[in-house]
């Protein structure tokens, strides 16, 4: 037992002389590398501190329309920034705080509270940013106010403020920013090429006992020159917001473009934001509908907001398809330009009856007549002689089905959303004809009709027209570039033609303007339910161009969804009339013919029936004629007086109209010995339309007679007596 407690003893006596052997040693070396080390180390440790003082920051590059007009530009900035650890090395640091706090709160309006909080924390901190984003002269004036005098603990960091000088101006092809990277538009396709390189200042403690002062210059980014023509897209906004405000659509959107180049001379889209508030919505909501919103709704709206419609929503593109088909047809040598179609108003394929948008039929047509009426049986013939293996590969030839390529984010494809070839039944065949139940981008139907007008070119849309560096040198001129060649310039020849009969004389008579040819195509393209008239909704859309014989600029516009109930061409028609009014002045674009004193006092009035109720009163004002509307509906079904008759100005015109058909059956009932009145009445309750014969009021003969099951909307024919 005693052995045994001399052996621990004789440890435990080991253990303590080598720690304090171990001590001993730590004390000597502290000592050596402070009397010895201490200065070098301690230049070292100053010179750590040094390094990475300030970063400078680079300037994002510029976007400049066309003619190099600033429309976003980068502004140098600064923060202020308070530094407690500073302060807290002087032996007045109390008067020192003060001192800073009273100059701070005085420069700057920051509550005195606040900065006491900074000044009396436990911790001091090295970086507390108090402002942001002051502005370059009131910056410098208080770098002078620091050095004057003499605040401790306070500096100002260099930065850089986006600025967009015309808030919403093309905000959807710009884009924005958050945090220095490019958000939505081109500065985000463009981010890399926009982004430069930041800078450095910083010091390091040298041999010799000093220190060096370092600068590394910033390198700026490169800008961006734009295809956009400031003063157009003006125009094209300003023309699109007068409609939005008559019609209020959920969407609306609009494409100006040089249909040879592929340049976008002016885009625009609704709803709209400004990039230099970007998550602000109190324009398009109530502040208390922002606020009761949650966060992840706010997110979504805002993603639908920033969203470019004409790349990025797609619909059946309805009519404004129709050019296409009949380019093909034409350069497959299927039809000529002196072949004649027969419509009766509907055409039965596959064992379904597919009607014309006119119930009653076009009768016989020209193919200048089928553009000019948009008659959907010719359509159907077309396509049928065209075949499916044509018709599927000309509609992808057109781009449909296919990115256009253009120079922004988030263009869809719509790729999953046309027929594929074998799925082509004559039935799908037939209505894709005339541009219905296929999708397609605004994007993609502009770009396909530039092909159809400007000579038969593919073109890829593009938004941006050169790079150019921090000195105005060019680094990339964005080229022309041609897809594919679709058609030959004489089937486009006889396009660009035909669709001028659509202005002059068709269902886009509305966009004339005197001394100008103008071709074009309008489209009217249903959503939602197509039997139940109380879920009709539309999409009515415009490609128009001018000059017909060699097109300078080409417009597209869309309104989605209207709120109105009655819809027509002239939602369409209207703004882009606006629109060219200002735009061919502008680019200098004259009159080709001598524009034609139409003496107004003497009308003849057409036949209406089956035109939109809109439509129809457009060109009855434009006439300088009254109107009134009995019933409710959008379809005209008769008027009075008759097609034909010779009034004066001033003069009224009672327009009959009916809602949109549907394809219920329904029994004609007896109208003989009734009035006039009282049979529209009736058969209006029947669904029904009415037409008449005769001068009288009294109804003398009904065909179809009583009894008879007819669809919903067909027409009863009556002879009136007096």
């Amino acid at each position: 037992m005693g052995k045994e407690f001399n052996q621990v003893k004789r440890r435990l006596g080991f253990l303590l002389l080598s720690f304090v052997c171990f001590i001993f040693f730590l004390i000597y070396r502290i000592g050596y590398i402070k009397l010895v080390k201490g200065e070098e180390y301690e230049k070292k440790a100053i010179g750590q501190q040094l390094i990475l003082d300030q970063k400078i920051p680079a300037m994002r590059g510029g976007i400049y329309d066309r003619n190099q007009h600033g429309l976003v530009i980068d502004h140098i900035v600064y923060n202020v920034i308070l530094d407690t650890v500073a302060l807290a090395q002087f032996e007045n640091q109390e008067e020192q705080k003060q001192k800073t706090a009273d100059f701070l709160h005085r420069s700057f309006d920051i509550p005195m509270e606040e900065l006491q909080g900074y000044m009396n924390a436990t911790t001091p901190r090295y970086y507390i940013v108090l402002k942001k984003n002051i502005s370059q002269q009131l910056g410098e004036q208080v770098q002078e106010e620091i050095k004057e005098l003499e605040i401790k603990g306070v500096w100002l960091e260099e930065a850089t403020l986006r600025n967009y000088l015309y808030n919403s101006l093309a905000a959807h092809v710009i884009g924005f920013t958050g945090a220095g990277e490019g958000r939505w538009g081109v500065e985000l396709q463009y981010n890399d090429i926009l982004t430069g390189l930041s800078g450095r200042k910083f010091r390091t403690f040298e041999q010799g006992n000093y220190v060096m002062k370092n600068y590394v210059q910033p390198t700026h980014g490169n800008s961006l020159i734009l295809t956009i023509d400031e003063t157009i897209q003006r125009y094209v906004e300003d023309a699109l917001l007068e409609a939005i405000y008559e019609h209020e659509p959920q969407h609306a959107s609009a494409i100006a473009m040089d249909p040879s180049t592929g340049e976008i001379l002016g885009m625009a889209s609704f709803p709209t934001f400004n990039p230099n508030e970007p998550a602000n919505m109190e324009h398009l909501l109530s502040a208390n509908q922002v606020a009761s919103m949650a966060e992840d709704e706010k997110i979504k709206r805002l993603n639908q907001i920033w969203q470019n419609f004409n790349i990025t929503y797609t619909y059946e593109p309805g009519s404004t398809f129709k050019p296409m088909v009949i380019a093909a047809a034409l350069e497959e040598n299927i039809i000529s330009s002196s072949d004649t179609f027969y419509c009766e108003g509907f055409r039965m394929m596959g064992g379904h009856r597919i009607r014309c948008w006119k119930r009653n039929g076009h009768g016989l047509q020209t193919l200048e007549e089928v553009l000019a009426n948009s008659c959907n049986v010719a359509m159907m013939d077309i396509g049928a002689k065209l075949g499916k293996e044509k018709f599927y590969q000309y509609q992808r030839g057109f781009g449909f089905g296919s990115v256009t390529g253009i120079d922004l984010p988030g263009e869809q494809d719509a790729l999953g959303l046309i027929h594929k070839e074998e799925n082509l039944g004559p039935v799908e065949l037939a209505t894709s004809s005339f541009g219905q139940t296929f999708n397609a981008t605004p994007i993609q139907v502009a770009t396909a009709f530039a092909a159809a007008i400007n000579g038969g070119d593919l073109v890829k849309p593009h938004v941006v027209k050169q790079i150019i560096d921090a000195y105005g040198n060019i680094v990339q001129d964005q080229n022309v570039t041609v897809r594919k060649k679709v058609i030959s310039e004489k089937t486009s020849k006889e396009i660009r033609e035909s669709l001028e009969a659509v202005v002059a004389e068709g269902t886009g008579r509305a966009a004339q303007i005197p001394g100008y040819r103008i071709g074009g195509k309008t489209g009217t393209a249903e959503q939602g339910s197509r039997s139940n008239p109380e879920e009709h909704r539309y999409i009515l859309s415009f490609v128009g161009f001018v000059p017909v014989e060699n097109p300078k600029i080409m417009i597209y516009i869309a309104l989605d969804r209207p709120k109105d109930t009655l819809v027509g061409s002239t939602m369409v028609t209207t703004p882009f009339k606006k629109m060219l009014e200002q735009i061919l002045p502008y680019l200098g674009i004259s009159p080709t013919q001598i524009a034609e004193d139409v003496d107004r006092a003497d009308f003849v009035l057409k036949d209406y029936t089956d035109m939109y109720l809109l439509d129809v009163a457009q060109e009855l004002t434009t006439a300088n004629l009254q109107y009134e509307v009995v019933g409710s509906g959008s379809m005209v079904i008769n008027q009075i007086p008759k097609a034909g008759t010779k009034i004066e100005a001033g003069s009224l015109v009672y327009l009959y109209v009916t809602p949109r058909e549907t394809d219920e059956v329904v029994e004609i009932p007896n109208i003989i010995g009734k009035t006039h009145e009282e049979a529209l009445s009736i058969l209006s309750q029947h669904s029904l339309r009415l037409v008449f014969a005769g001068e009288g009021n009294i109804v003398d003969i009904q065909e179809p007679k009583a009894g008879t099951r007819v669809d919903s909307h067909s027409e009863v024919y009556v002879q009136l007596k007096k």
